[in-house]
């Protein structure tokens, strides 16, 4: 079949070798997961195959097995979880058993786990909310006595979050090292601070699908006639958010991270 070549210009571009392009496929379809995401999905596919090989059940997923898998785990963990593992069990075996995502959303496994849902559902544990109130005494607290770098860096954080609702996971490093990633920490170069408000970029996270980020603003007041607890304390975040200049057990070059610990480090989930 010939078909011409329509008309227009295009930049003159060199021709990858073959090899290059399957490398470079490669390294987009390993970034199609957040590697949490994959650690999660991992876990789950690793209970299915504990799950079939001590029932002595084939591994090609059918109505039947994703069905009893499904209540079989539902009476370990809850419900909700169960949901989340098949969904990276479909994820992981796709490419052997192309059938597997339409077996998942089959009626028998849908009403399965609909059923089990009703039966082994677990109370929802919330833990104890932080009230406004409570925000002085822990300020107080910290200023009884000459507060460490990492204190005033702890205190820094609690507000920040508190004041912009941000997670625990979007201003710290994660625990494990495997599933850490540079590309979500936000930069000292993207913050800016006046009198009546500060406010940095926060990168991309994995529910962020065209990876562009958001823009953290955190006001001088959060409800009328009601100052923000982080803006009440703009010298400690100016040092400690900010500018980590002041701190001499580090080199801090522009493009670091808004945070680091005594040890030059960043804070983790154990360290907070």
């Amino acid at each position: 079949m010939n078909i011409n070549t329509p008309k227009g210009r295009q930049p003159n571009r060199q021709p990858w070798p073959l090899d290059r392009l399957i490398r470079e496929r490669a390294i987009a379809l390993g970034n199609t997961l957040d590697a949490s995401t994959l650690r999660t999905y991992t876990s789950a596919l690793t209970s299915y195959l504990t799950f079939v090989r001590a029932y002595n059940l084939p591994i090609s997923p059918s109505e039947d097995t994703l069905s009893f898998y499904v209540v079989y785990m539902s009476h370990h963990i809850s419900p909700r979880s169960v949901s989340t593992y098949l969904s990276g069990i479909v994820q992981q075996l796709e490419p052997f058993y192309p059938a597997i995502r339409e077996i998942r959303h089959s009626k028998l496994v849908q009403r399965t786990l609909q059923g089990c849902t009703k039966t082994c559902a677990l109370p929802t544990q919330r833990k104890k909310a932080l009230p406004v109130s409570e925000l002085p005494r822990i300020i107080t607290h910290y200023y009884t006595s000459t507060p460490s770098h990492d204190d005033l860096l702890f205190l820094a954080l609690l507000l920040t979050g508190f004041s912009s609702l941000l997670r625990l996971g979007e201003m710290v490093f994660p625990d494990n090292k495997n599933i850490r990633d540079w590309r979500k920490i936000s930069r000292r170069q993207t913050v800016f601070i006046s009198s009546e408000h500060y406010s940095f970029q926060l990168p991309f996270h994995k529910a962020d699908r065209f990876f562009a980020g958001n823009e953290v603003l955190v006001t001088k007041k959060t409800r009328p006639n009601q100052p923000s607890p982080a803006l009440s304390q703009l010298p400690l975040i100016s040092r400690h958010t900010h500018a980590i200049t002041f701190t001499p057990v580090a080199k801090v070059r522009w493009g670091s991270p808004n945070a680091l610990i005594l040890h030059s480090s960043l804070p983790s989930f154990l360290w907070g």
